[in-house]
């Protein structure tokens, strides 16, 4: 049976043969043995900026719900320093990946978190880079060594994603002629694509390795992590804010509190309490967004 991840993973044993996959990724996720003393804000207090609504989803690690109910992650931290950094005022609220969109599109959000950049997507925010991270292939090792080429043979096989996700140029192109061929499982979230994976109604699920940290070491032996587009660039994140609802000021506001935690290394230690070194870069201030495609019919 899947279980939910822990907000810290466990570490994995040297031995087992993940190690070299999982193991060597959720080494890093550990609590900072101390935390910084809360940074001045850069802005001012008294200038009125928000609330602004924020749409997050639930995802390992990033905004997951824990026992009592309540929500913790890394998007929680985030935009609780973010808010004490710009004076500027937030509120969450709970949606699946397209209902995000959706709700961004009609003006009711203003923010969301961990936006992958694409070009019909800037038409409607403005993004902001904040790291780089790679998914990878997880198939099931039963079945053998596999390409994307060998996939894409096999008729019999298919896919489960998330709807509306990026996953980058290589992968989004994959899954669209996957969807094209009728090969394709969408869902709302990560939570139903792992449930749909795991009861082998997929046999392709395109994931980052540390969000299956905490599922039992005997169901991750049967997996197979393989990186099918190694020589691509690592997946642009970024911070969205609508173009149509954050007034101009409060962006600059928004920017320059998240330069500055950029700048003096706060919004890396908090990055590396939640997610592993290898495989996840917290990019410098200023880094600006890399070519952005046209986006696939069902774009994340």
């Amino acid at each position: 049976m899947l279980s939910r991840p822990p907000l810290v993973a466990a570490r994995f044993s040297a031995g087992r043969p993940l190690a070299a996959i999982l193991g060597g990724l959720l080494l890093g996720l550990s609590p900072l043995a101390a935390q910084a003393a809360p940074p001045e804000p850069v802005a001012d207090a008294g200038a009125d900026c928000g609330p602004y609504r924020v749409g997050l989803r639930e995802y390992p690690q990033l905004y997951q719900r824990q026992g009592d109910g309540r929500h913790e992650g890394l998007d929680r931290e985030f935009f609780e320093q973010l808010a004490a950094r710009s004076g500027c005022r937030f509120s969450f609220q709970l949606e699946s990946q397209p209902r995000i969109w959706q709700h961004l599109r009609s003006g009711s959000l203003d923010l969301a978190s961990w936006v992958v950049p694409s070009a019909e997507r800037q038409v409607l925010v403005h993004m902001i880079p904040l790291l780089t991270a790679r998914p990878m292939a997880v198939t099931w090792r039963e079945r053998g060594p596999m390409s994307q080429a060998d996939f894409l043979a096999d008729t019999q096989l298919k896919a489960v994603a998330i709807r509306q996700a990026l996953y980058g140029p290589g992968y989004d192109a994959l899954l669209q002629r996957l969807r094209e061929q009728g090969r394709l499982s969408e869902v709302a979230d990560f939570e139903t694509a792992l449930r749909a994976f795991a009861a082998h109604r997929g046999d392709l699920l395109i994931a980052f390795p540390w969000s299956l940290a905490g599922q039992p070491w005997a169901w991750l032996e049967q997996l197979r992590f393989s990186d099918w587009h190694a020589g691509a660039g690592s997946l642009y994140s970024t911070l969205a804010l609508s173009r149509s609802t954050v007034r101009p000021a409060d962006l600059r506001r928004i920017e320059r509190a998240l330069r500055a935690m950029q700048q003096d290394g706060s919004l890396a230690q908090l990055v590396a309490r939640y997610l592993p070194p290898e495989g996840v870069q917290v990019l410098p201030a200023g880094t600006p967004l890399p070519p952005l495609p046209v986006a696939a019919p069902a774009s994340r």
